[in-house]
């Protein structure tokens, strides 16, 4: 269901797309929710993710390669691991990697500079 606005993207079957959200050049897998005026911006979502009203994935034109995959991540592209859950109004930049199943408690502050990774802090619950 499309209600915001997608260009030169794919998106696959089960994905909501929310009233004002915009998504560009990006891929989003199955089962992903984008909130209400949320941008995606040269991004890889992976399914079943939850991406918060207002926020910006693929945010700026900083470059910097990520810190952790310099070799891979770093031509501007942003990568959501499966089941994440990104806040809402939060502003993640380029060449940025969050990883699976990540929760608002993994966040630091409401933005993460290009090149940054987001991994799990918080124990595991539901046994995923």
């Amino acid at each position: 269901i499309i209600n915001g606005e997608v260009g030169n993207s794919v998106i696959f079957p089960g994905v909501f797309i929310e009233e004002g959200a915009k998504v560009e050049d990006s891929i989003i897998f199955t089962d992903t929710t984008i909130g209400r005026e949320a941008v995606v911006d040269r991004c890889i979502i992976d399914k079943q993710a939850w991406i918060g009203t207002g926020s910006h994935i693929g945010y700026g034109d900083d470059l910097t390669p990520n810190r952790e995959e310099p070799e891979n991540l770093n031509s501007g592209i942003t990568l959501v691991g499966k089941g994440a859950k990104i806040p809402n109004e939060i502003k993640i930049g380029r060449n940025c990697k969050i990883n699976c199943w990540v929760e608002r408690v993994d966040f630091e502050g409401n933005t993460i500079p290009s090149g940054s990774s987001v991994d799990r802090k918080a124990p595991r619950r539901y046994g995923i």
